[in-house]
């Protein structure tokens, strides 16, 4: 079974190029770089829709939401997988282009999908949030506004700032864990079950730091990260790192598209991922909160498209306070 998981996303792009026979529509899925959590979570989705639909679904790696964003806006990439903070920043404009790209819409949503923390050696001096002050951690991040605003979050909730810790600028949510595993830094940001972690616990051992269990840590997240953000608990050997039950900052993982794209599409791709979710949950651990039920978010921080929310509708996963925070959403988008 383990090599059927690991076969199939190894395979996930070779299947989205290659089945779906002459009729197939060729589609574009923007990704995060190879690597990563998003692309991984990516190619699943593309792999599951090109073996069940008429499309085919290319995934097209960037090095992060900022770089691909404003091509799903504007048309040039039908599709998309981020987080739910990235797509916030993204709709809103509080992001680094200060731009707000009104034309994204949610397709489906998947529910505390994404947990993320602090990854820091296994055998390493730093054991808790407070035993960052001094410690080198990983800043900037080039396309990951997220990011930064996460770290900087969880720093204050250790009563910490900047100033406290080395700051080591990467590049991406891989190049930290690369430098962690050369020894470069002590801490880095990383997502649970992301494929770079999985290879550092192999190489060095990893393991995540959990949020400190103040009431407090919550909120902090919520206001610095983003409206949506949480802390949930990661279950022991959920994946590599995870040592003993960790809490850890928790948000939804979205797949998104423009607003132009044909409504035809949006509901064979939903067709395909509902009839077939089952297919989604042994790709990765954040594809567990893809479930049907929770295809509909009830703190969306985009608009769905039309297609997507007569698709939930008829399934009787929609009602009046959907009607209510789309007609909102979408008041937004026109301003």
């Amino acid at each position: 079974m383990m090599f059927f998981k690991k076969t199939f996303i190894a395979a996930g792009l070779a299947v989205a190029v290659a089945t779906g026979g002459a009729m197939a529509q060729t589609i574009a899925m923007a990704t995060d770089q190879q690597g990563t959590t998003f692309n991984t979570v990516g190619t699943g989705i593309a792999t599951v829709v090109s073996a069940n639909s008429k499309l085919r679904v290319i995934v097209r790696p960037f090095a992060g939401p900022a770089a691909w964003v404003p091509l799903v806006n504007n048309g040039e990439a039908a599709l998309g997988v981020m987080s739910a903070s990235s797509a916030y920043q993204a709709f809103t404009g509080k992001n680094e282009a200060k731009t707000g790209y009104r034309n994204l819409r949610l397709i489906r949503s998947g529910s505390a999908s994404l947990q993320l923390g602090f990854a820091v050696r296994a055998d390493g001096p730093v054991r808790s949030f407070e035993d960052l002050r001094g410690a080198r951690v990983s800043s900037d991040f080039g396309g990951h506004l997220s990011i930064g605003n996460s770290l900087l979050a969880s720093l204050k909730i250790a009563g910490l700032t900047w100033n406290d810790v080395v700051q080591v600028p990467v590049t991406g949510a891989n190049d930290g864990i690369g430098a962690l595993v050369a020894g470069r830094l002590d801490a880095t940001w990383a997502s649970v079950g992301q494929p770079r972690a999985r290879e550092a616990d192999t190489q060095i051992g990893i393991r995540f730091l959990s949020v400190p269990n103040k009431p407090e840590a919550a909120t902090i997240y919520q206001e610095m990260v983003f409206p949506g953000a949480n802390v949930s608990i990661a279950s022991d050997g959920k994946a590599p790192g995870v040592i003993g039950e960790t809490r850890l900052l928790s948000y939804d993982s979205y797949l998104i598209s423009g607003a132009d794209v044909a409504d035809a599409r949006v509901t064979a791709m939903l067709e395909a991922l509902w009839k077939n979710s089952k297919d989604l949950y042994g790709i990765h651990p954040s594809m567990a909160g893809f479930t049907p039920e929770n295809a509909v978010t009830s703190s969306p921080v985009l608009p769905y498209h039309p297609a997507a929310v007569e698709f939930y509708r008829a399934r009787g996963v929609w009602g009046a306070a959907d009607d209510a925070r789309q007609a909102k959403l979408i008041a937004e988008a026109a301003m």
